[in-house]
């Protein structure tokens, strides 16, 4: 008969075992016994949330959740208490405007999940929340209220003269150092440049100047790195927030980039200095159309609640984001148009029989069919923002439509990578960039059509955000992205140097595109 085991002596090592064991033990509950074991996913993904912040860090978290969902189907456990969804029907339900989904009885204004509070600002030992990160529901409507009918279609119209005084130098410059005379044939590598056009288009509405980045031809200031080296650690931060507190929200040591720092001080900056053109009456209030004199118009309307910080906390997000997010989809255009020749004829057929003026006027560009599926479909298969938009099921759980049940307080959410590749509603070819499904088929009756573009968009449009917390900005997006390729496909030729040629990117909550080296030239 085999000799017990002897127990351990030592106090230290009695205290490692029953560590050990109690690390064991609570493995096996949370796969066997967690409330969520009925929701498939992979084996460490149900024991820590460092395995999703691990496929974050790599920078194709998009792609793992949607291999995860054609393995494993419409709801993944991709932590030990979130819960991947890839259902469109349930868009509607998560993000819902009305009754959004709320975090339980101790926080009911919250609906936003943990994920968030990293992207929070550590000033002066005080914490500074966004528009963008907040999970108070009531402070993010309050705060928004002001400036909600800024953004609204019409009024972001205003902004097109600035834009095109951007898009007029950005033309210019490609011309001189990639298209005419000598330059002829030098490769542009589009995904820098293209970076450029969305920072400094985005500086010219917000506060009336560039950065700088077209008349220097590089990143000034390293302002584009910074941003994006704040979003990779965002990122895979925030798939275990409470690591934040001793990273970038250390008290004693900050370990981590500190981009939204430089950006809100930058914000406070440019504000200062317009209010002082304003004191020694260079400008008055009214008479320019960029964003910051508009929220500085609101100090009357709103005097209780509009101040210098406010208007930073408003501005630091065009200053933080407005470039990423354009950029990207500007990109995948650019990028899928050269990959799809057939595609990139049929754009130049109809902005050639449009007629179009240059730079291309909104109104001559809105209705064409072509190049709002050309844009719509690149912004499908490469979303801005390719990670789950998490939120927190209310009290009472949630049951999914095959019966399964989340218990309240789990984390779940939507990835737009996810559901704008869904083969029910885009079709068995939702893996290929195809524009062509954007529009009526030959045989397709009239509301048949209407009933899947519908569906379409709807899915589509969660790219944006969804409900009371869609992005503000993408109506000005969608206006800066369709007056960018019309006016370059309307003048030039754009082709890959060598067609097989891929590109990387990166998924960093923005998606962030690599390595596009372009031959233009004039039509």
């Amino acid at each position: 008969m085999s000799e017990m085991i002897p127990f351990p002596s030592s106090l230290w090592a009695q205290a490692l075992v029953i560590l050990g064991l109690l690390v064991v033990t609570k493995l096996i509950s949370d796969v066997f016994f967690s409330r969520l074991r009925i929701i498939p996913g992979p084996i460490l993904a149900k024991i820590t949330d460092f395995w999703r912040a691990f496929h974050t860090y790599g920078g194709h978290i998009d792609v793992k959740n949607l291999q995860l969902h054609r393995k494993y189907g419409t709801a993944v456990q991709v932590g030990p208490s979130c819960v991947s969804i890839s259902d469109p029907n349930l868009i509607r339900t998560i993000y819902s405007t009305r009754n959004p989904w709320k975090k339980a009885l101790t926080c009911p204004n919250h609906v936003k999940s943990d994920m968030y509070r990293p992207n929070d600002v550590l000033l002066e030992g005080h914490r500074m929340s966004n528009l963008f990160n907040t999970q108070d529901e009531d402070w993010h409507n309050q705060n928004i209220r002001p400036i909600r009918g800024l953004w609204t279609m019409t009024k972001v119209l205003e902004y097109e003269p600035l834009i095109d005084k951007t898009l007029n130098k950005f033309v210019d410059k490609l011309a001189l150092r990639f298209v005419d005379g000598d330059s002829a044939g030098n490769i542009c590598p589009a995904d820098e440049w293209i970076g450029f056009f969305a920072w400094d288009v985005t500086a010219n509405y917000s506060f009336g100047r560039h950065y700088g980045f077209i008349d220097q031809e590089k990143d000034v200031d390293n302002l584009i790195t910074d941003s994006t080296a704040g979003l990779k650690y965002f990122a895979p931060v925030s798939q275990i927030p409470w690591i934040d507190n001793l990273l970038d929200k250390n008290p004693i040591e900050r370990i981590g980039p500190k981009p939204t720092l430089t950006g809100v001080l930058y914000a406070f900056k440019v504000v200062a200095e317009y209010q002082a053109q304003l004191a020694e009456k260079n400008i008055s209030p009214g008479t320019v159309d960029h964003t910051l004199d508009k929220y500085v118009q609101l100090k009357e309307t709103y005097p209780d609640m509009v101040d210098d910080n406010q208007i930073v906390n408003w501005l630091m997000l065009s200053i933080l984001a407005g470039g990423d997010t354009s950029s990207a989809t500007m990109r995948a255009t650019v990028y899928y148009l050269a990959k799809t020749p057939a595609a990139m004829a049929k754009l130049a057929a109809e902005l050639k029989v449009a007629g179009i003026s240059a730079p291309a006027p909104w109104k001559e560009i809105r209705d064409l069919p072509y190049l709002d599926a050309v844009i719509r479909e690149a912004l499908r298969v490469n979303p801005g923002i390719a990670m789950i938009f998490e939120r927190v099921v209310p009290e009472g759980g949630f049951t999914l439509h095959d019966g399964r049940y989340l218990p309240a307080g789990t984390k779940a959410g939507i990835n737009p990578f996810v559901t704008n590749r869904d083969f029910g509603v885009f079709g068995n070819d939702a893996d290929d960039f195809n524009p062509d499904r954007w529009l009526q088929g030959k045989d397709e009756i009239p509301e048949n059509f209407e009933v899947r573009l519908r569906r379409m968009k709807d899915t589509v449009d969660l790219s944006f955000g969804g409900g009371g917390r869609v992005c503000m900005g993408r109506y000005l997006a969608m206006l800066e992205i369709k007056k960018l390729i019309a006016t370059l496909y309307s003048s030039f030729d754009i082709q890959l140097v060598d067609p097989k040629h891929e590109w990387n990117y990166q998924t960093a909550w923005f998606v962030y595109q690599y390595d596009m080296p372009m031959i233009i030239r004039r039509r």
